[in-house]
Parts: C-alpha cells; sequence; structure tokens
C-alpha cells in the first residue's frame, strides 16, 4: 500500500469523469504509468460512474499502486431510493426534492460500502466527510449540534480504520478556511490518529489557506503542525472579475478559428430555420425564438466548451426536433460544425481572460516574466511552493498529464 509519504504531488481529480468515456479511462492509465497514483472520487461523481470508472481501472492495474480517496454525505440520483430509510432521520438534510445531505455515521458505513463495490476494491485509502457545510444550506436543528455530529462520525471513521475498510479520514469542504467548518473545534478537542487529509479550494484567486486564519497559524500551517497532508480542488477553475476562469491556454487550438467560415454556415443555418417555419406558415422569424436568439447574440462569448455543449445539446437541438425537419442529418452536421467553433471561440476567451490575469500577478511579483510555460503548470507549481502537499487536476486528456508531469 501507498504511505501517506509517497503520494504524488499531481493527483487525479475525477468530477467529470465517465466510465463510458474511453478517453478517460486511457488518461487515467497514462497517468499512472508516469507515475501520478492519486486518485480522487466520491459517492455523488456523475451519480457513481466516476467510482465505477476508477474500479475498471483498478481491475487492470495492481490496486496497491494507487491511493483512492472517495467522499460522501450527498444523497442524490439513484441514492434518494437505495438510502430512503436516512430521509425522515433528524441528521439528514432536505436541501430540495432531489438532494439530500447526511454524516449519520450509520449511513457513512453504507455508502462506504456501496463505494467499495463500484470501486472493485475492498478498501479505500481515505474517506472524506463531503461538505458538511450543506447544514446551513437550510433552516434544520442540526446547525447546532455540526460538531457533535462530526465528532461522533469521526470517532465511527475511527473504527473503520480499524476493520481495515479505510485507512485514512478526513473532511472535504468547499468552504474551508473563512466560511466552512473550523477545524480546530474537532482538532484542538479530540484525538484522531488517522485523520490524515484535508481537501479545499486552492488556486491564484481563492488562496486564503494561506492566511492568518487560526490566530496565528494558516490553514496550511495548522494541518503541517498536526501532520494533516493538504489537498487542492478548483486548482485551475477560479472566479476572476467577477467571471468563471479556466486557468488553461488553447493557443495552438485557437488557430484553426476561422471567422468567414463560421459566419457563413450559421448564415446557412439560420436560412434553414426560415425555411422551416415559413413551409409551416409561421410568420415568425428564428430570433424570435430563445435558443436561436441566444446563439445569434452569444455564440462566440459563452463562457466554457461544456457550457457550449449544453446549451447545444439542452436547449438548441430539442427545438430542432420540434421544427419536424424532413432530414434533420445535414442540418446537425451544420450545428457540429458551429460547435466546434464556438468551442474555439470560448477557448479563445478563456486563452486571453487567463492571460490577463497571469500578467496581473507577474506585476505582482507571483509568477516570472521570462516564465513562458503553460500557466496551469505555473499554477499547479505556485500551489506546492505555497505548502499545499497535493493538487488534484482533472486530468482527462494525456496532454494534460504530459503538461504537469514536472511536478510529480
Amino acid at each position: 500500500m501507498i504511505d501517506l509519504k509517497e503520494i504524488s504531488k499531481i493527483g487525479i481529480g475525477t468530477y467529470k469523469m465517465f466510465i463510458n468515456n474511453i478517453e478517460h479511462i486511457e488518461s487515467l492509465s497514462f497517468a499512472i504509468s508516469k507515475g501520478i497514483n492519486l486518485i480522487d472520487t466520491a459517492s455523488n461523481y456523475q451519480f457513481g460512474d466516476s467510482e465505477k470508472l476508477i474500479g475498471k481501472l483498478i481491475s487492470q492495474i495492481d490496486r496497491e499502486k494507487v491511493f483512492v480517496i472517495s467522499k460522501a454525505g450527498y444523497i442524490q440520483g439513484n441514492d434518494i431510493l437505495t438510502f430512503s430509510k436516512f430521509l425522515n432521520n433528524k441528521g439528514t438534510i432536505k436541501i430540495s426534492e432531489r438532494f439530500y445531505y447526511s454524516i449519520e455515521k450509520q449511513f457513512l458505513q453504507l455508502q462506504i460500502q456501496a463505494s467499495l463495490k463500484k470501486l472493485n476494491t475492498d478498501y479505500l485509502d481515505c474517506f472524506l466527510i463531503h461538505n458538511p457545510e450543506h447544514y446551513f444550506d437550510v433552516p434544520n436543528e442540526n446547525q447546532s449540534k455540526i460538531y457533535a455530529h462530526l465528532i461522533e462520525s469521526l470517532f465511527h471513521l475511527e473504527t473503520l480504520v480499524e476493520k481495515g475498510m479505510i485507512r485514512y479520514y478526513g473532511i472535504s469542504s468547499n468552504r474551508l478556511p473563512k466560511k466552512g467548518i473550523d477545524l480546530t473545534e474537532i482538532l484542538n478537542k479530540n484525538d484522531f490518529p488517522n485523520f490524515k487529509l484535508i481537501q479545499f479550494p486552492y488556486n491564484l484567486i481563492e488562496n486564503d489557506a494561506s492566511l492568518k486564519n487560526y490566530d496565528d497559524k494558516s490553514l496550511i500551517e495548522l494541518c503541517q503542525k498536526r501532520d494533516i497532508k493538504t489537498i487542492s480542488n478548483r486548482p485551475l477553475n477560479t472566479t476572476y472579475n467577477n467571471k468563471v476562469l479556466r486557468l488553461a491556454d488553447y493557443s495552438n487550438e485557437i488557430s484553426k478559428i476561422d471567422d468567414f467560415q463560421e459566419e457563413e454556415l450559421f448564415n446557412v443555418f439560420i436560412q434553414r430555420i426560415q425555411d422551416q417555419l415559413t413551409k409551416f406558415g409561421e410568420n415568425s422569424r428564428p430570433e424570435d425564438f430563445t435558443p436561436i436568439k441566444y446563439f445569434i447574440d452569444n455564440r462566440k462569448n459563452i463562457a466554457n466548451p461544456e457550457a457550449v455543449s449544453r446549451a447545444v445539446e439542452g436547449h438548441l437541438i430539442p427545438f430542432i426536433n420540434q421544427l419536424q425537419f424532413d432530414d434533420t442529418n445535414d442540418l446537425k452536421k451544420i450545428i457540429r460544425k458551429l460547435q466546434y467553433y464556438w468551442s474555439l471561440y470560448s477557448k479563445a476567451s478563456i486563452t486571453q481572460r487567463a492571460s490577463n490575469l497571469k500578467e496581473e500577478l507577474i506585476t505582482k511579483g507571483v509568477f516570472n516574466k521570462e516564465d513562458k510555460r503553460d500557466i496551469s503548470l505555473m499554477a499547479c507549481e505556485n500551489y506546492l511552493n505555497s505548502g499545499i502537499d497535493h493538487v488534484l487536476v482533472g486530468l482527462r486528456k494525456k496532454e494534460y498529464v504530459e503538461k504537469l508531469l514536472s511536478l510529480v
């Protein structure tokens, strides 16, 4: 088994990874072959598909070559039925009709057992209680008892270590250090010998873990003192100038943008819509319909490729289907070509904004002006130099792995 001191500095975050995506399994295998042995998932990631993907990988490699982290607390999707007996318990919070949350020790144990089955393993290297701050999302009586609940669950996790189900445990929180759980309320009053990992967002903008928020110590220093490993998530996704920003450089890809061809294709697309409306005796214009109007106004300014895909699949394609074209294949081919360009436009925007942030950080002395490396590499190196032990990156492609190998 991998010792805590042997965990790779760069880890694989699998929040957006799917079991049916061949590229994802190939990227995971490639990363492990290059020495990346930290894999992070959660019971709710892709409604369990992320854990199943890792389980498929584990069946192909030596299990002891990877350090697998999973998390639980969320009750969503099929888990609402699977764990229905917990939904009316006092310790379970109803956030919405499709989202419940619990850190009850019995629920966590059953969720760990379900995760082990999906992961194709008989133990977790680490289990993290997943975002306990959800207790404060809606009014409930558990808010005043949050630390008592956490302490009870952590003591129970210690017994699961003794049983061999998990090796270590800890907490993952999206709101540490300022708005999340106060770790000192837990760690100063109790002895948890296998509480060894903390996960939280840390990036070029969200870096409060370096500030002295715990008397004379930062969160990073507090963890170092207690021999707790720190794991950064969201290292390449943040908010900059009130907009979501991915720290990435797509210069090679965006050179393929062809404004003339995109404009020509889009005009053909609009005319096809107009012809179909006329065929049905409609007096409306394409721009009178929200899905078309959205792309007329925003197609070159969508935040990221995932948002482009959601807009196309969730709104544009269903609208096209409603128009009942005799043959939609040709039209959908045009849409796919347009989607390709719209994704490139989003990548151009990401690259420009990331470049602007890089220039700002050069001015502040965070980066060296002469450093021409990819900003994702520079950012992750900065986190490690700041005292973060491990950085989780969504390594969904081999090229993403290759960019960060020098840090492994």
